[in-house]
């Protein structure tokens, strides 16, 4: 085979891929919506989860108490539904559609094999 048809069925390989991808993370994003997004405070605080503010910062930018938005990061740090990074003491905290994803479809293979069992 040459270089140039194994090029275009990689293609053709990676486009198909994204679209499950894309499938994929829509379900998982409106579970997630569904599931942890259930108040205004939640919303306007996970929209801010960028990498770049500290939960202070956060907590002030949509007016609300620190502790309030701590304790919704804690709960999706300890589902590891957020990247977390340091800069110097400060943590950062990133919202990851890939391990929202990763997340739902560990939840759905538990499901299956319970069905399974």
């Amino acid at each position: 085979m040459d270089t140039r048809r194994t090029e275009e069925l990689l293609e053709a390989i990676l486009q198909e891929l994204s679209l499950l991808t894309v499938a994929t993370k829509a379900n998982a994003l409106q579970r997630f919506n569904k599931e942890f997004l259930i108040s205004e405070m939640r919303r306007k605080a996970y929209e801010l989860f960028d990498g770049t503010k500290t939960l202070k910062e956060i907590s002030e930018q949509i007016g609300e108490k620190q502790n309030s938005v701590q304790i919704f990061a804690q709960q999706l740090v300890a589902k590891d539904l957020l990247v977390v990074t340091k800069q110097g003491n400060n943590k950062m905290y990133a919202k990851s559609i890939s391990k929202i994803a990763v997340y739902y479809a560990a939840q759905d293979l538990k499901k299956e094999e319970v069905n399974n069992g």
